[in-house]
Order: structure tokens, then sequence, then C-alpha cells
């Protein structure tokens, strides 16, 4: 075994119950982090192959011995979040004796992950809390409950609980923190919005547009019933002219297994391809090089209402034509003239406007030209800059003046002069 370098005044350590390479947002700070001096450790879910640790972009990937839970039931969740808390509180405890981060950025779902670094915490690491989807509206959403029951009160307090306990909270989206998270209670200026924007070095604008007499729509992310495409389905099977347009789908989740049964009981299989896997960030644009639209379809609720697809902004970066619904995030970026819009519950909506693009493409042309005027205003290159920013200013002043630096500029793994043990 070898020993990488450790500049420890930089070291940063980042914690998701995710898979790390196939969450796009994890992989943007984790790499911004880098870029900005910081030497990264990430603690996240092993699946299949994936090695117990590995260096990916300069990233060193711990991947804890646990996969991710896709299921029904309130226990079973948090059972799973309760087994990685622990196995994160044990890991962030023994790197942190070893390495002293001086931040750990934790990403919800659950926000209690937060707690795992108690210990680190205590010997002086500042601690960020990021809140991708806020937890008592999603499971809310999920579990088909109100707003305001037993169990939305317990996340809701969990939540509020593990705001005080951070040094930092950030979440994804405008919309999201006055929308929700300020309604929950939490002071709008206690909140810093570093948006999930696209890579647009990952997702390029295509130089060239072609329909060739065929329309593809394409879905990727994650497969939950709240995206929308148990309706997709269901407006597909009703379209006039449904031979005349292709859908890729790609990803998977808990609604995989009715989405399935759904394209097969509407004898879908010939006009619907659905590759029930995640790839890694890296590999997406490729695997949608030969579609023309994208779609992201939403089942508007008390947590999607306010969710920016992170797919929309993708396709719009690649300079795609794009199909969504009207919720209020999607309505604070967007205006009616920028997308195609359906009702999101009017299944025949959907099919109308399917049906309408097949006798007129050209329509497609139009809304092509408004992504690529849109683009530059869904730029990862200025939130990774503000992120930079923020991990700097949870540095003690003396760490900014290691070696003379004072403006900390990049310390790389390659500049030590000897690996790390990395077990």
């Amino acid at each position: 075994m070898t020993i990488e370098s450790k500049t420890k005044r930089h070291a940063v350590l980042m914690i998701a119950y995710t898979y790390y390479q196939t969450d796009p947002r994890v992989v943007r700070e984790a790499e911004a982090a880098v870029s900005g001096g910081f030497e990264v450790d990430f603690l996240a879910l092993r699946r299949g192959n994936d090695p117990p640790v590995e260096t990916l972009r300069g990233v060193r990937v711990f991947h804890l011995n646990q996969s991710r839970y896709r299921g029904g039931t309130y226990a079973s969740y948090l059972t799973a979040y309760l087994l990685f808390f622990l196995r994160c509180f044990f890991k962030t405890t023994a790197l942190h004796m070893r390495h002293r981060y001086k931040v750990i950025h934790v990403n919800n779902m659950p926000d209690f992950m937060v707690f795992c670094t108690v210990i680190a915490k205590a010997l002086g690491a500042k601690v960020i809390l990021d809140i991708h989807d806020p937890m008592p509206n999603t499971f809310a959403s999920k579990f088909r409950t109100k707003d305001g029951g037993l169990f939305y009160r317990l996340l809701l307090w969990q939540e509020l609980l593990s705001v005080w306990y951070s040094d930092r909270v950030l979440t994804v989206h405008e919309p999201v923190k006055e929308g929700v998270l300020v309604k929950h209670g939490l002071p709008a200026d206690s909140i810093k919005v570093i948006a999930n924007f696209p890579d647009q070095e990952l997702f390029v604008q295509r130089e060239k547009y072609d329909i060739n007499g065929q329309i593809k729509l394409v879905y990727h992310g994650t497969i939950h019933e709240r995206s929308g495409l148990g309706r997709l389905a269901l407006a597909l099977s009703k379209m006039q002219y449904r031979s005349k347009i292709r859908v890729k789908i790609i990803g998977e989740g808990d609604f995989s297994g009715p989405l399935k049964k759904l394209i097969s009981d509407n004898n879908l299989s010939d006009i619907v391809e659905f590759d029930n896997q995640s790839f890694p960030v890296r590999e997406i644009p490729d695997r949608i090089a030969d579609c023309n639209v994208g779609i992201a379809p939403l089942e508007v609720s008390s947590i999607t209402n306010y969710a920016l697809p992170l797919k929309l902004v993708e396709y719009v970066a690649m300079g795609l034509p794009v199909i969504t619904v009207r919720s209020a995030a999607i309505r604070y970026y967007f205006a009616e003239e920028d997308c195609m819009f359906y009702d999101w519950d009017d299944i025949q909506s959907l099919a109308a406007l399917l049906d309408r693009l097949v006798q007129n493409p050209e329509q497609l042309l139009q809304y092509r030209q408004r992504s690529v005027a849109l683009r530059d205003r869904f730029s990862w290159s200025g939130e990774k800059q503000k992120y930079i920013s923020l991990l700097k200013e949870l540095l003690p002043k003396s760490s900014l003046k290691e070696e003379g630096r004072t403006d900390a500029s990049p310390v790389t793994r390659s500049e030590g002069a000897v690996r790390r043990n990395s077990n």
C-alpha cells in the first residue's frame, strides 16, 4: 500500500446516502472542491463491483458496505438510514482522527446524518448540511400522506434540529428555499443556495440538431411514481400517432416494476425502450445522443412543486427542446414560450401535445432555439465558485497561509511525496 499526500488544513470530507458516480450534484461539488485546492474524501453507498475505496478524478471515494434500499415502508427506509448513519459515524470518526478534516459536508436525505460528525465537530470540524430534498415533504409525497401528520412533524423536528447543529445550510434552488424551507421555520438568511445546475463542460450544446423523420424523447433519472412516468406511459397509449414516436427511459428506482407493467399492459414495448439501470453521470450525454426531445414529466405535490428537475436543465444545456409541466419551480425559471408545457394531471393533455409534434415536427426547431438562448442562464461554473468560496470561508485564516499561499491556491494529491494508505 502506498500513502498519498495530505494537506490537513485543506481536507474536506463529504457524505451522502447515494451511489457516488451516478449522483450529479455530489460529483460536481466534490470535484469543485478538488479544483479549489481541497483534498476530498467521500463516504457513499456501495453497489455491484464497487471497490471499498477508489480515487475518481481526484476524489477519494469510500464505498461503505451497504446498498440503497428502495421500497414502500417508513420503517425500512429509516432502518437503512440508521445503518448508514452508524457506518458513517465510525468511519468519519476514524478518518478524522488521522486527517483532521476542516469541513465535513453532509448531503441529505436523511438530515440527521449530520450527527455522525459529532466527535469530529467537537474537535473543530465545521459541518455543512446540504438539503437536496426537504425530508418531511418528500416522504409525505412518496407515501401520499398529508403534510402536518405525526410522521411529518417528526421529520420536520429532525430537520430543524439538524439545521441548528450545522455551521452552514445549503440547498439546491431558490424555490426550495423560499417555498419549503423558510415555511418550515428556517431563517432565510441562514440558507445559502448553490443551484443544482448542469456541468456545461459535460452537457455540451449540440452543434447540429436533426429530427430525421422521427421524434425520439428521452427521460433519464430516478424512476419514482412522482416523476410522472406512469402518466407518460398512459399518454403514449392514448396517442393517435404513437407509431411515429420513440421514447428512451434510463434509470432505476422503486417505480421500476409498476412502470414495466404499464409498458407491457399498454403494448408500448415497440415504442418505449426502458434501460432500467443507473449510469455514471459522465456517460449520460453519450447514452442520450440519439434523442432529439427531452421530457421532464412530474406529478405536482408539496415537494415536487418546488423542485427543478436537473434533467430539464441538462436537456437545455444540450440544446434539446423540452416537454414538461407547470410547477412553481419550473415556472420560476422558465416562461411559457421556453418549453412545451402540458397539464400534469391530464393524461390527454400530454397525448394531444405529442400528437401535435408528430404532425408538426418543425415546432421543435423553435423550442430548440429557446433552449440554446437559455443555456447560459443555467451554468454550474458560477455556482462552483460560490461553493469553493464557502469552503474557504469555513477555514481558519491560518490555513490559508500554508506555505505562503494566502489565496489558498490549489493543492492536488500529486503534490505530495507519497500516497496515503487507503485502508
